[in-house]
């Protein structure tokens, strides 16, 4: 005969399930709760480096403006190097990556690719880079495929001609109206870069009261994603 017990539910096992369920939604909501969290803090800090990045072209338009018309207005015949220098600190990087991604040059090139040179210096990774960018498996496509192309290449802080003399090689047969741009701290390396005098572009220090609008601005933003973080 069965117990009369047994068509009683189990109350152990019940609370049991009851238990795990209720830790079960309890760590989902946890969960679910640090992702919302973490989200909002990803898109505020977002938000604050993208600011940051603005602020720090203030006092920059009209360098910014001259780059793009060195690039643009050359001879479209003639395969060209712009060289921007100037001492360190100055924002080289920041103008010539801002004149890299403006909507001037957009859809003016066939390929684009920007790299900082790193140290100590290595031709193949750099070219490994580029190859990257561009889109090719490795450096021999690379050179293959971008033969007779229009392309806009960013040389980020040259610091040697010799590093220039271990890159120029590879790009040899780039269509002529391609562009190359070189940040560098040192004037003769612009020099050997850019054969041209009206395509060196030497960057100068902000006027007084764009840099103290520059600092001004850092602080708040710098106050601002510290509170995010």
């Amino acid at each position: 005969m069965p117990s009369l017990n047994s068509n009683l539910p189990d109350q152990g096992s019940q609370d049991g399930d009851s238990t795990e369920a209720g830790s079960s939604s309890t760590n989902s909501t946890t969960t679910a709760s640090h992702i919302l969290v973490n989200n909002k803090m990803l898109t505020r800090m977002e938000t604050t480096l993208a600011a940051f990045k603005e602020f720090q072209l203030i006092g920059r338009e009209k360098e910014k403006s001259e780059i793009i018309q060195l690039i643009t207005n050359g001879d479209g015949r003639q395969f060209e190097v712009i060289s921007v220098c100037g001492m360190g600190g100055l924002g080289k990087t920041t103008v010539v990556r801002d004149v890299y991604q403006s909507q001037e040059l957009r859809g003016k090139f066939e390929k684009c690719a920007c790299v900082t040179i790193m140290r100590p210096f290595n031709c193949d990774e750099l070219l490994e880079n580029l190859a990257g960018q561009f889109g090719y498996e490795d450096v021999a496509d690379m050179i293959r495929h971008l033969e007779g192309k229009k392309c806009l290449i960013v040389l980020d802080d040259l610091s040697s001609m010799r590093e220039w003399d271990a890159i120029i090689p590879h790009f040899t047969a780039l269509e002529t109206s391609s562009r190359i741009i070189v940040t560098t701290r040192v004037e003769d390396i612009a020099k050997h870069c850019s054969k041209k005098r009206k395509n060196i572009y030497k960057l100068q220090g902000l006027e007084l009261n764009d840099a103290h609008d520059l600092f001004i601005q850092k602080v708040w933003i710098v106050c601002l994603h510290t509170a995010f973080v």
